[in-house]
């Protein structure tokens, strides 16, 4: 009697439970979650609108996006060398014929912020069965279908556009998705958390249009002791309307007659703090994106923190495992197709990014206080890696005084 059997024995599980318990299939070993937050795994449509309707989810998208996509990329072997000439390189740089590599970086890495998912479709393969052209694929259209073992997790992908569906092959597609521990096959986006912030930025921006649209002020009563009839009382709110409603008539002198009285009623928008909350819900969704302040043109931190460490923080908190996800799934998936012995890899550039270089001017004192100690010029170049080698002769000029 093995361990399971031990288990199942204790445990009183009868014996097609103890097959399940074994051997589960995939359904079983990821779970049937249904807590996905709404929209779900199933209807992005919703998230991915909210890239044109919500200004500051645009913002954070299209700064991560266009910012990622800006960074260079290298190919390399197992030796750490780089390689400067290679057919995923070509691929990688011009995907297709209506897009540079840029943009489909661009087209992935905002695809993930607004979706937490990302696909592209291998296609065109050549003789070699590598793919000749990469096309980025709406992830709100994409359905996923299950596979039915743990050894095929995914059997293929459903694209439906225009009332055609699509069925590509789980080899041919290559998904991009961040973590979600409501879903084994779906990515959860970050706008999933960020979506309450943003809709309440939304009420208040409808609260704001419709406050100045009704004269500016808060709706009140018009009383009178007299009693109306349904005419009179039609009459009276239509005369009022007309001549006191609306942002072009704010201010207007009333004049009441026949015993009316206004009474002004609801809070104002000083009561209700209007710009505080607005701040909060941005700052709220700024923070769940990895997005400083300063990035997204709001300045009120900038003199208490500087505008080049949020930037250095942006790339180390946001930029760089971000990239790094994205290039490694185009190693598990993509380089396969070009590299049979799976030796090469795909990594970030970060060497032009000004930001995540050494302060010169403190390697340079770091480099004197080292020497002092008695380390050698060999050492103290490789610990700091200083942009220069220590062999290079430098030849003293002779000048007149």
């Amino acid at each position: 009697m093995n361990i399971l059997q031990k288990i199942a024995k204790t445990l009183n599980i009868q014996p097609e439970e103890q097959k399940s318990f074994i051997s589960p299939t995939i359904v079983e070993l990821t779970g049937a979650s249904h807590r996905l937050p709404d929209p779900s795994g199933h209807n992005y449509a919703p998230y991915v609108e909210a890239y044109a309707d919500k200004p500051w989810i645009y913002a954070c998208v299209s700064i991560i996006s266009e910012t990622m996509s800006s960074m260079d990329f290298l190919l390399k072997n197992s030796e750490g060398e780089i390689l400067n000439s290679h057919p995923a390189l070509n691929l990688l740089y011009k995907p297709n014929p209506f897009m540079t590599g840029r943009a489909l970086r661009q087209w992935i890495c905002a695809s993930l912020e607004l979706t937490g998912n990302a696909y592209v479709l291998k296609d065109a393969p050549a003789a070699d069965g590598s793919p000749r052209e990469l096309f980025p694929l709406l992830s709100h259209l994409v359905e996923i279908v299950p596979g039915k073992s743990a050894a095929e997790p995914v059997q293929g992908y459903k694209y439906r556009v225009g009332g055609k569906t699509a069925y590509y092959r789980a080899k041919d597609v290559i998904h991009f998705k961040y973590f979600n521990p409501f879903d084994f096959f779906y990515g959860l986006s970050p706008l999933a958390a960020a979506r309450s912030a943003a809709d309440a930025i939304d009420s208040a921006q409808a609260y704001n249009r419709a406050f100045f649209e009704n004269s500016a002020t808060i709706s009140g009563i018009l009383s009178t002791e007299s009693k109306l009839d349904d005419s009179s009382r039609t009459r009276i709110v239509k005369a009022w309307t007309d001549k006191y409603n609306g942002a072009q008539k704010a201010h207007k002198v009333a004049l009441l007659e026949g015993g009316l009285k206004w009474q002004a009623i609801g809070m104002s928008q000083r009561d209700m703090d209007f710009i505080s909350g607005v701040k909060m819900n941005r700052e709220t969704i700024l923070s769940i994106f990895h997005v400083p302040p300063a990035l997204a043109g709001v300045y009120d931190h900038a003199p208490q923190f500087n505008t080049k460490e949020q930037q250095r923080i942006f790339y180390q908190t946001c930029i760089l495992p971000k990239a790094s996800l994205i290039w490694e799934t185009f190693t598990e998936f993509l380089m396969p197709d070009f590299d049979k012995t799976c030796q090469l890899y795909l990594t970030a550039d970060t060497s032009s990014v000004s930001v995540l270089k050494e302060d010169e001017s403190e390697r340079a004192a770091a480099a004197k206080i080292y020497h002092e100690i008695g380390f050698s010029k060999e050492e103290i170049t490789a610990a700091l890696g200083l942009p220069f080698s220590t062999n290079v002769k430098v030849k003293k000029s002779r000048r007149k005084i």
